[in-house]
This record gives structure tokens, C-alpha cells and sequence, in this order.
């Protein structure tokens, strides 16, 4: 099947799909946060977990309006990384950041995927998650792999450039709550 896939996709292709992947993903969280929130407010289930999750949702800002500056500002910031990767990947540079990027789209797909197990219902972001995040991110490793351009060091090092991205992305979350309040 992943044979078939060739005639249709190639990694330049792919890389220029991480953007708009983002933007379907996001859109259904903009859509849906409020609704979610006010719909199951009080009825959480009453553990360490959800309280965490929901404290951290209302301090990084949990309105559509705020959502929608984060997600601009993490889509300058995937959308630049996206045009450097398919700019200059192919002369002799390097998908370091893609697939740190990448890396961050599974760990947010997996951090869904465990809100929702213990919201025990449905969290926003949930259904692009499983049905786009997910299998973009497994085909594009697998594509990464298949034209030789992943390996060991650059997993290992694209796992910490991972790390100091979360801030930054962050920062998005800032910049909603201080222009929207």
C-alpha cells in the first residue's frame, strides 16, 4: 500500500502539507474549545490530571479568539520552517527542524489522545488527531526514511530542538491572552 502512496505523494509534497495539516488540526480545536469547556464544566472527572489540564487551558487562554492568535503564531512558525525545509533540504541542508516539528505534532496528537481517555469524552482536537496528525506524521517519518533523509543522530537531536520549540511555541499562547482578554 505504502507503494502506492509514491505515485501520489513525495516528501516535498509532504513537507508542504505540515502547514495546512496544522491549520485543519487547529481549526477544529478554534471550533470547538468554547462549546467543550462550557458543555462539561463541573462534570470532569475529579482527578490530578484534568485539573492540571484544564488550570494550564485557562492560563495559556481558553477562548476561540486567543486559540486563533496561538495557532497564527505557531503557523508563522511551522510555515517557515516548512519553505526553509523545501527551500534548501534538497541542496545539502537539513530536516533537523521539520522533524522536530513533526515530533511536536505526535506529541500533541498523543496528548489528545490521553485527554480525552481521561475527560472520558471528547476534547478538542481529538478527531484531527487520529484521522490527520497521526497517520501525516507516520508517513512522513516513513518517507524521511525511505529517501534517506533520517537517521539516528538526527532523531536524537530533532528530539531536543523539540524541547526548546515548546517555549517558543508558547509564546503564542501569550500573545492570545495579551491582544484578546
Amino acid at each position: 500500500m505504502l507503494g502506492i502512496l509514491h505515485q501520489f505523494l513525495d516528501l516535498k509534497t509532504l513537507i508542504w502539507l505540515l502547514p495546512i495539516i496544522f491549520i485543519f488540526h487547529d481549526l477544529e480545536e478554534i471550533i470547538t474549545i468554547e462549546s467543550s469547556m462550557t458543555a462539561h464544566k463541573g462534570n470532569y472527572p475529579k482527578t490530578n490530571f484534568v485539573k492540571l489540564t484544564i488550570r494550564m487551558r485557562e492560563k495559556l487562554g481558553s477562548t476561540a479568539a486567543q486559540l486563533a492568535v496561538s495557532a497564527s503564531w505557531i503557523l508563522l512558525i511551522t510555515s517557515f520552517i516548512a519553505l526553509m525545509t523545501a527551500r534548501f533540504s534538497f541542496n545539502g541542508g537539513s530536516f533537523l527542524l521539520f522533524t522536530a516539528i513533526l515530533n511536536l505534532f505526535v506529541l500533541q496528537a498523543f496528548m489528545h489522545i490521553v485527554q480525552t481517555i481521561m475527560f472520558r469524552g471528547y476534547t478538542p482536537g481529538i478527531l484531527t488527531s487520529l484521522f490527520l496528525l497521526i497517520p501525516y506524521c507516520l508517513l512522513t517519518y516513513y518517507f524521511l526514511a525511505e529517501y534517506g533523509q533520517m537517521d539516528w543522530p538526527l532523531i536524537f537531536t530533532s528530539f531536543l530542538v523539540s524541547l526548546i520549540l515548546i517555549p517558543i511555541n508558547l509564546v503564542g499562547n501569550l500573545l492570545g491572552r495579551y491582544f484578546i482578554r
